[in-house]
């Protein structure tokens, strides 16, 4: 077969009879999806979740939850309804557009904003002043054969958001039974409602945790306390906080001490830090660390340390690997004499929605 020549396709073609296609980007703002345009040029459409700590929240139609540092954010453009608060305690709320260097608030009248000057964006709906958010996660682990194992978790969280404010919920259990024998029955409960004093800043007031675990003697135990934190570190990949405070302990024993005690309070002070890191799109490690220090007797301090490994798949739903650690100190023998180990350690599988 001879080699073609090739044929000026410029000259050979006709000239075209219409126009080509304006450069400027048009965007369909009907729908109710919001965009976003980000450093690169590239514009992105789905739906703003939030702003705090100079990072927007966003879940794009086609690349799902995504968290941009707000600076690399260049436009926005939201026909939905937002809260806008600044940092100094003004609130705006409407329609929401900016460049960028201001924010424009449309509601009864137009308004242009600083984007310096704000601490927090919110997305509501139905014109509410709040939003919730949370996951539900569940495994179950069975063994047969010569011995008869069941293993059974459960975490489920929930967390409700205002432009100022942050209220977490938190109850984590694992029941593990072997030949019939239970092995294993802890629950805890936690909660803390967090106010933004500035963009980092927060106050606990108040907070508290709740624990049982008849293993490690412990029928019940109520820490109520309030804290101060920081955000130290808050980008698109990478968050880190610290808290610390007062609190008090009230502690009743699920077998009475050899001492004939059957309950225990002290004041404590507490300390907690929290690390999350978006590895990849689908791929986050979360890191929480909490202690409570009995006072004066700081040796017979108690802490939780829980790691999770989550991966996206398919929709909402998420696959859970996580690495509990909890330790008590100095735990109290019961009535036999029995002194629990100090520490427990467990790993969990589960699957996991998000909503």
């Amino acid at each position: 077969m001879e080699d073609q020549v090739p044929v000026d396709g410029m000259a050979s073609t006709p000239a075209a009879d219409e126009p080509a296609p304006p450069a400027e980007v048009t965007l369909r703002t009907d729908d109710g999806a919001d965009w976003i345009q980000i450093v690169s040029g590239e514009w992105l459409r789905g739906e703003i979740l939030r702003v705090r700590d100079d990072s927007l929240d966003f879940d794009s139609d086609e690349l799902d939850d995504q968290t941009f540092d707000f600076s690399d954010v260049l436009r926005i453009i939201s026909p939905n309804h937002q809260v806008v608060l600044t940092e100094d305690g003004r609130i705006f709320e409407g329609q929401l557009s900016a460049d960028e260097s201001s924010i424009w608030v449309a509601g009864e009248k137009t308004v242009k904003i600083p984007r310096a000057q704000v601490l927090s964006v919110l997305a509501v709906e139905g014109g509410g002043a709040s939003t919730w958010s949370g996951e539900v996660s569940a495994g179950v682990a069975v063994r047969t054969g010569n011995t008869k194992q069941t293993d059974y978790s459960a975490v489920l969280a929930a967390t409700r958001e205002t432009a100022r404010t942050r209220w977490a919920n938190r109850y984590s259990g694992a029941i593990s039974e072997v030949s019939g024998a239970e092995t294993a029955n802890n629950h805890r409960i936690g909660s803390s409602f967090d106010v933004f004093v500035t963009k980092r800043t927060f106050v606990t007031v108040p907070g508290i945790d709740v624990y049982r675990d008849p293993f490690q003697n412990v029928g019940l135990r109520v820490t109520p306390y309030a804290a101060i934190g920081y955000e130290i570190v808050d980008t698109a990949d990478h968050n880190l906080s610290l808290s610390a405070g007062p609190a008090f302990q009230y502690q009743q024993f699920d077998s009475e001490l050899a001492s004939g005690s059957s309950t225990d309070n002290s004041f404590a002070g507490v300390f907690s830090t929290s690390y999350d890191w978006d590895i990849t799109g689908d791929v986050e490690l979360s890191a929480d660390y909490n202690i409570t220090v009995p006072m004066p007797d700081i040796d017979e301090y108690n802490h939780n340390v829980v790691g999770t490994l989550s991966i996206d798949l398919a929709g909402d739903l998420d696959l859970d690997l996580s690495v509990t650690w909890d330790r008590i100190n100095s735990p109290e023998a019961n009535a036999s004499g029995v002194i629990p180990r100090k520490d427990d350690f467990r790993m969990t599988v589960g699957i996991g929605w998000t909503f």
